[in-house]
């Protein structure tokens, strides 16, 4: 890659010190989105050191101050035997206190089985944790391949035996390229036979382009079916999409006019952020947003309009659909007495108001 390509192409770049070992990646990614929880240290710069059986890893923002990484942590500590191998992680914060990170993992522990690594992970408090708060593997056995790619994770019951978790599956599989690529991945259950996952498929296959960027993902059935998926921007769905739209933002009001909570929570994110716009000061001279909570919403939605004389017995409402990308939307809707604007997002396949602004007509 050349030094000009290289300021538009996400890239990192690898340092290593006098012996040989890597000692620190920077991370010039440029904002490409993150397809996985794991595939970014979400940081400029990670900063390792070795010693005393001890390979610690440190994480810095742009201007080389200490900044928590993807994982909410700010310093990871991998323990290393004499033959090398690594049995031990565990987290820090900036104070070097032992912490969890957002999967509330304080500490992972390897060792190896024949020609397994086992794998547990335990909390602060000592408590063993799933593999990911998404996908509910006990403890873990990892195989690796003769390149030294994990090919397979299986779930393991208490005697480490191989076992179906909750959902059916009992290990997953991961193949990979000549170019080490990860191509493809597949779900199994303790009989070996492919099954679908949580997510409804049995496995898929990745494609990159001729740089070797991920691009997407394609989906199939046990029987090798492609799944189809659905584009909210094509064909007849996408005026399916904003007619949803539409509609979520007008449930809102109708949920305050004629007192349903019922509908409220159904259009309304719990993680709502909804302000009002002053035209004037406080008393106190500070100009300064004023927030409805999403408790009061709904709180609202069962009295504001007790007495019937808040909103005109024919309510009018222009909705203009803004801006519509994947799983977001930008409406602008003018009511009787208020001007709003809504960010809705689709998650679960439900669309809900996330963040409104909104300030009096007149």
């Amino acid at each position: 890659m050349s030094a000009k390509k290289a300021q538009s192409q996400p890239h990192y770049i690898f340092h290593y010190d006098a012996n040989g070992r890597l000692s620190e990646i920077e991370n010039n990614s440029y904002g490409n989105p993150r397809r996985h929880p794991l595939t970014s240290f979400g940081t400029k710069f990670v900063k390792i050191s070795y010693g005393n059986g001890l390979q610690t890893r440190e994480y810095f923002d742009v201007n080389n101050k200490p900044m928590m990484n993807i994982r909410g942590v700010h310093k990871e500590v991998f323990k290393v035997d004499a033959d090398g191998f690594i049995y031990q992680l565990n987290f820090f914060n900036d104070s070097n206190k032992a912490v969890e990170s957002r999967w509330n993992i304080a500490e992972y522990k390897w060792q190896q089985k024949d020609n397994w690594v086992v794998e547990r992970r335990y909390n602060l408090k000592g408590e063993k944790q799933p593999l990911s708060p998404y996908f509910e593997f006990a403890d873990t056995a990892i195989e690796y391949d003769k390149q030294g790619n994990p090919k397979r994770h299986y779930n393991l019951d208490g005697d480490l035996n191989i076992a179906n978790n909750k959902d059916g599956v009992a290990y997953y599989e991961d193949d990979y390229d000549n170019l080490g690529r990860h191509t493809k991945f597949s779900y199994f259950n303790h009989q070996r036979e492919m099954v679908k996952n949580q997510w409804g498929y049995a496995y898929a296959t990745k494609h990159y382009d001729e740089q070797g960027y991920y691009q997407k993902a394609s989906r199939y059935e046990v029987d090798g079916t492609p799944l189809q998926v659905v584009d909210p921007f094509k064909s007849d769905d996408k005026s399916n999409t904003r007619a949803e739209i539409k509609r979520v933002s007008l449930s809102y009001l109708q949920a305050l006019k004629n007192r349903k909570p019922e509908l409220m929570k159904e259009v309304i994110h719990q993680d709502l952020h909804k302000h009002f716009v002053p035209l004037f000061p406080l008393p106190s001279g500070e100009h300064t947003l004023r927030q409805t909570s999403y408790e009061k919403l709904m709180e609202f939605a069962e009295s504001w309009n007790l007495n019937g004389v808040r909103f005109p017995p024919e309510m009018t409402v222009e909705v203009t659909i803004l801006d519509v990308h994947r799983d977001m939307a930008t409406v602008k809707m003018v009511s009787d007495n208020w001007i709003e604007y809504l960010h809705l997002v689709k998650l679960d396949k439900r669309w809900q108001i996330k963040n409104m602004l909104w300030d009096y007509k007149q």
